[in-house]
């Protein structure tokens, strides 16, 4: 039996006591609330250099990433996770043969954020997906038990 636990790295951690402290704005007497979104990464190319298509299965550096994906069409793509290269793009809704793999559905000229959890290949239906990484220190590792 195998037990997924997430996990942050090094010196990273934060003082819990202290995040009202810091999302509170003292000008307006209320926390802050202003979404600026997160800081987004382009894909590993495996050749040395960074990439935002993922039309060809492309592993992601770690189990647990977070991905935003822009469809930049006027028409529904979709992206496809797995645990292996074998993964195919499917269309939206469809489910890969033999696995659990489904396209999940990315609407035109819209964002769409995913959480991989210990799937860490990703494979984009349509080129007019610019799929990016969201900067996170934090990952999965599998802990095996008795």
């Amino acid at each position: 039996m195998a037990k997924n636990q997430r996990n942050l790295p090094g010196p990273s951690v934060r003082d819990p006591s202290t995040i009202d402290t810091l999302i509170y704005n003292e000008a307006s007497g209320a926390r802050k609330s202003i979404n600026v979104g997160p800081h987004l990464l382009p894909l590993g190319n495996g050749a040395s250099g960074y990439t935002t298509n993922a039309t060809t299965a492309t592993i992601l550096p770690k189990m647990g990433c977070n991905l935003a994906i822009y469809n930049n069409s006027s028409s529904v793509a979709a992206i496809t996770l797995g645990e292996d290269n074998t993964v195919t793009a499917q269309a939206a809704g469809a489910i890969q043969a033999g696995t659990q793999h489904v396209g999940i559905a990315c609407p035109p000229n819209c964002w769409t954020y995913l959480s991989c959890g210990v799937q860490n290949w990703v494979i984009a239906s349509s080129a007019s997906l610019l799929v990016y990484l969201i900067d996170d220190e934090t990952y999965i590792r599998v802990e095996t038990t008795t």
